[in-house]
């Protein structure tokens, strides 16, 4: 395996969880915006193809891809699939402050258990 500095791949992970996180909050936003018009069948693909969000938010889930295959080739699984977990926490503040949605104490609370459980897996070898 290459030796690859851990804050590198902490770095390299973080990127990518930016980028998926930011990437589902768009697609939601603009399946959303698809879901209102009507449309059925192929008429809802296209419509979905040809909105904006859709597309970005598509873009910057393959660049999540693309990263997190680089973040493989460096280090464990076992230590860079727990770090993608920020998603998490990243994609409950954009449902809150980006989509308006209502992020509940049972969703905050299940969301600060599961950063702990980075930390530990962070922490650990």
């Amino acid at each position: 395996m290459n030796t690859v500095p851990r804050a590198q791949v902490l770095l390299v992970v973080l990127i990518a969880v930016i980028c998926v996180s930011v990437g589902e909050a768009l697609l939601a936003a603009g399946m959303k915006q698809v879901g209102k018009g009507g449309h059925s069948g192929i008429g809802f693909a296209l419509a979905a193809a040809s909105n904006g969000r859709v597309i970005l938010g598509t873009c910057l889930m393959m660049v999540f891809f693309g990263l997190y295959s680089l973040s493989l080739s460096w280090a464990d699984l076992s230590f860079v699939l727990p770090l993608t977990a920020l998603s998490f926490l990243f994609g409950a503040l954009l449902a809150h402050f980006y989509l308006g949605e209502v992020v509940n104490s049972a969703r905050v609370i299940g969301t600060l258990i599961i950063m702990v459980g980075v930390v530990v897996v962070g922490r650990a070898g």
